[in-house]
């Protein structure tokens, strides 16, 4: 288990105490036909998360007959129900499709969460058509114009950095670039119980007059936000944990998220490539291969199961599309924290706050310059 993996179920394992003192269970939506994998992971992950996490129940969605064939002669958890969906969505469909299938796995989950029935919801499926029926049947927290996806990237000190966006919205104002830090600093206080998070943009620069127009707009934003802003940070300081935040449009996000998750593929191959040439770098390399495993979980996708869509009125979290077992089991976990810390409630109550005080601002500072003007 990596430290991303850790750190995920070491979240879950923080309020498993008073989880487990609730009457009700925390129920989390396990769409079982998304992704590439198909029901036998969903349902595997499903088996291994209710094991280990107290107070927790399953629903997971999907096609039965499936799901029963996956099943076998396996034990069927008590805590772990099926809801059936006639049929799945795929990976490469339009995804406002989504909206006109009700009986799909992805539009059955989000309304399982829109009805009060599930907590949250996971999977593993198609991003846009999650993000539309999110939008659509839960719809945004008041005050939030971009909800955004989150994850998690991982430091030399061991402290995961948020980033956000990676991928929800690929075009961004200076304004919505401000809400993500407020959210993301909100989820790193109440989730991550990160004290007075440090919140950064990422830019091409350290410096104020560094980046586009948006980045350069957006850090005068968040210099008057009342966010712990440290200022620009460069793509490569990411890595080093000195900041809790950091955020970017989707466009630059999800490139920079892309290019983590082949960065272990690439070196793994260059590692092997390099161990064939000679005796004594094949002896080297078994002596340093463990290591560099453990180096390369750092950057696996299954370590810490997905990203979470913040900013709408419920807990919904995306998974990768080739997630193992051991990735939904994680992801699931991290819904579990996200509904038992209820972060979508914190951010509805404190975005509004948020919201009056950069308006209030805006009002000054049009104010006194109009005042300017007139003198």
């Amino acid at each position: 288990m990596g430290r991303l993996s850790y750190y995920t179920r070491r979240l879950a394992r923080r309020w498993a105490k008073e989880a487990a003192e609730r009457e009700r269970p925390i129920v989390v939506a396990l769409d079982a036909m998304g992704g590439d994998v198909g029901p036998e992971a969903t349902l595997d992950g499903a088996m291994r998360i209710v094991a280990a996490q107290p107070n927790l129940k399953v629903l997971l969605v999907g096609k039965t007959e499936e799901l029963n064939v996956q099943l076998g002669h396996k034990f069927l958890p008590e805590e772990i129900e099926i809801v059936h969906a006639e049929e799945g969505f795929g990976m490469n469909e339009s995804p406002t499709l989504a909206l006109r299938r009700p009986n799909c796995s992805i539009m059955m989950g989000v309304d399982l969460v829109a009805s009060g029935r599930a907590d949250g919801f996971v999977s593993m499926g198609n991003t846009g058509a999650i993000v539309a029926t999110s939008l659509v049947r839960l719809g945004r927290i008041e005050g939030v114009e971009r909800p955004g996806l989150m994850t998690l990237f991982p430091t030399i000190e061991g402290r995961p950095t948020i980033l956000m966006d990676i991928g929800a919205n690929v075009d961004c104002k200076a304004e919505h670039l401000l809400q993500f830090g407020k959210i993301a600093s909100l989820y790193a206080e109440k989730v991550l119980c990160r004290e007075n998070p440090k919140v950064a943009l990422l830019s091409v620069g350290e410096e104020e007059s560094k980046g586009n127009a948006v980045v350069k707009e957006a850090y005068k934003l968040f210099k008057k936000s009342g966010l712990n802003f440290v200022g620009n940070v460069e793509g490569g300081d990411i890595l080093h944990g000195s900041v809790d935040v950091v955020v970017a449009d989707g466009f630059v996000g999800n490139a920079l998220v892309k290019f983590g998750e082949g960065s272990g593929t690439f070196f793994k191959n260059i590692a092997k490539r390099g161990r064939r040439k000679n005796i004594l770098s094949l002896a080297s390399g078994l002596l340093v291969k463990g290591h560099f495993r453990r180096i390369l979980k750092e950057f696996d996708y299954a370590e810490f199961g997905g990203a979470p869509l913040l900013g709408v009125k419920g807990n919904i979290l995306i998974g990768h599309g080739k997630s193992s077992p051991e990735a939904i089991a994680n992801a699931v976990a991290l819904a579990f924290t996200m509904s038992f810390t209820r972060i979508d409630k914190l951010i509805a109550e404190n975005i509004k706050r948020i919201g009056g005080e950069c308006e209030n601002e805006d009002i000054r500072d049009r104010v006194e310059s109009t005042c300017k003007d007139s003198n």
